[in-house]
């Protein structure tokens, strides 16, 4: 077997996109986390802090890691998968790195008309994830885009992981649900850490 071949376990899917794959995995147990993160969420609303705006709205909403430490679990979950996937020595970082003043994972509290516009990571990691904690019908697809190529669309599903190169452009289509979709967006870093610290 060829140390670059990858077999999905039951639980994951794979998905080619312009050259690169996109896995959507179940994360176990993520009823049980999904409350814990959510109320954890409620209790700090006045801890949060944000980057920037977009439509009057905060796009991520920061927390310290000691004050949500349950974000360890999935993100530590999913840093694992994609060691395994992309076999590359990764790392989970819970503190701000480089000149950000934010760490490297973020949850969105995206409302009904909320959307986000295309971008990528690129500049910052090597694998990027989001964890779906709370995602009704309609609330928003997570899209990837490249020229010259139709977008590639995953419906949100609550208690899933979806991982993806960070050099991957992508986007969020429009919450036209009349709920809030929750994420916990985060990125993993490869080694070493010279281009970013």
């Amino acid at each position: 077997m060829a140390s670059n071949e990858y077999f999905a376990m039951p639980s994951e899917e794979t998905f080619t996109f312009n050259g690169s794959r996109i896995h959507r995995i179940q994360y176990p147990h993520a009823e049980a986390l999904s409350l814990r993160l959510m109320k954890s969420l409620e209790k700090r609303e006045d801890d949060f802090t944000f980057s920037h705006r977009i439509n009057d709205r905060w796009e991520n909403t920061y927390l310290p890691i000691e004050k949500i430490p349950a974000a360890r679990e999935v993100i530590g979950f999913a840093r694992d998968a994609a060691v395994r996937i992309y076999k590359q020595p990764l790392l989970a970082l819970y503190e701000p790195v480089g000149s950000s003043p934010n760490p490297p994972f973020w949850f969105n509290l995206a409302g009904p008309g909320a959307i986000t516009g295309v971008h990528d990571h690129s500049k910052e990691a090597f694998v990027s994830g989001v964890f779906y904690l709370k995602a009704p019908a309609n609330c928003g697809n997570l899209f990837f885009r490249a020229d010259g190529e139709e977008d590639f669309v995953l419906e949100p599903i609550q208690g899933k992981i979806v991982l993806f190169r960070s050099d991957l452009k992508h986007g969020v289509a429009e919450n036209l649900s009349s709920g809030v979709r929750i994420s916990l967006a985060f990125n993993t870093f490869s080694l070493p850490l010279s281009g970013i610290c």
